[in-house]
């Protein structure tokens, strides 16, 4: 199997970082291992010949998976329990105080196959009990569109499963052929688009929630900075942003850090 070249490599960490804002520059033998075997898939007989096609976007299929492999989609049910307990102590509380009428509007961003969004419906559909809820909507974004169309199917392997308490298991899933299917009320309050981060014209509503976990940990500095800008001025006053573990917002300025990665817009930090 050939491996990528230094100058081959450096012409996949600038395309990935000039179009999406990815720096991938850590992650060569990861890029190296998974683009030889599409370039073999594909019969491209050099590199150079591969990253042409990719870089000319008129195969939507090569584009397509190229996006798929680059990008990380590792996650399960209830990943980093504890921010999930923040939306059934705090947020969800919060939110029924202050907007007891208007629809919930909670985003994803980074949602990969949807786990994420499956567990904050099962998490409303545990709190609703009992309450007079309005609506809660809970939009998922991601850019790698395969693994949208998975999100969309709901349909999971054991292992994506395995923190998930037996009560869910049995009240919001069905078990076909040894994989797990979320069930429609589950589903009903979730939709999908695939949309790029990097794009400011990617959100298009306000959100009184924000979860972006082990996300921007992947851009570079430049495209890390626009994403929160761009995540804050879609964020309510006083809504949550919620980042994964490994990542900070060293700024006070727009946000007050509450605990757990969870992060407090600040009311007097809007962005007009």
């Amino acid at each position: 199997m050939d491996h990528l070249t230094d100058k081959e490599f450096d012409r996949v960490c600038t395309y990935l970082s000039c179009t999406i804002g990815l720096n991938m520059r850590s992650k060569r033998v990861l890029l190296d291992c998974r683009l030889s075997r599409e370039r073999e898939r594909f019969g491209f007989s050099t590199f150079s010949s591969y990253l042409d096609a990719v870089e000319a976007g008129t195969d939507n299929e090569v584009n397509a998976r190229f996006i798929d492999l680059v990008t990380t989609h590792y996650t399960y049910f209830l990943r980093e329990s504890r921010q999930f307990d923040f939306l059934r102590t705090t947020a969800f509380p919060e939110l029924e105080a202050s907007r007891p009428r208007r629809t919930w509007n909670i985003l994803c961003a980074g949602c990969s196959t949807g786990e994420e969004c499956y567990t904050t419906s099962m998490i409303a559909e545990d709190y609703g009990r009992g309450r007079n809820l309005p609506p809660v909507r809970i939009t998922g974004i991601d850019i790698s569109g395969k693994a949208i169309e998975k999100a969309r199917r709901a349909t999971y392997q054991p292992a994506h499963v395995e923190k998930v308490p037996p009560r869910w298991l049995s009240s919001y899933f069905t078990h076909n052929d040894g994989n797990y299917t979320v069930t429609g009320p589950v589903r009903r309050r979730v939709t999908f688009a695939q949309a790029n981060l990097n794009d400011p014209d990617a959100l298009r509503r306000r959100y009184d929630l924000i979860m972006c976990r082990n996300v921007i940990i992947y851009f570079d500095r430049e495209t890390r900075e626009k994403v929160l800008d761009n995540l804050h001025r879609h964020l309510a006053v006083s809504g949550y942003l919620i980042l994964g573990h490994s990542e900070i917002i060293r700024s006070r300025a727009k946000f007050v850090y509450q605990k757990d990665s969870v992060y407090q817009k600040q009311p007097e930090a809007i962005i007009s």
